[in-house]
């Protein structure tokens, strides 16, 4: 998560206007935002397959 901030910043960073952190904000979100709802979407299946793979 820190490397895709990091990018973000670098990529709207402006340095006559400082950042502009809502579009950062904004753009972290919808990057980190699908997978987010996958990951609910798919938990039990994602902590089952743990399981298993503890269990052998």
């Amino acid at each position: 998560m820190t490397v895709l901030l990091l990018c973000l910043v670098a990529v709207f960073a402006s340095t006559e206007q400082g950042i502009d952190w809502a579009i950062i904000s904004a753009a972290t979100l919808m990057t980190s935002g699908p997978l987010l709802v996958a990951f609910l979407l798919f938990q039990r299946q994602f902590v089952q397959s743990f399981m298993r793979a503890g269990i052998r």
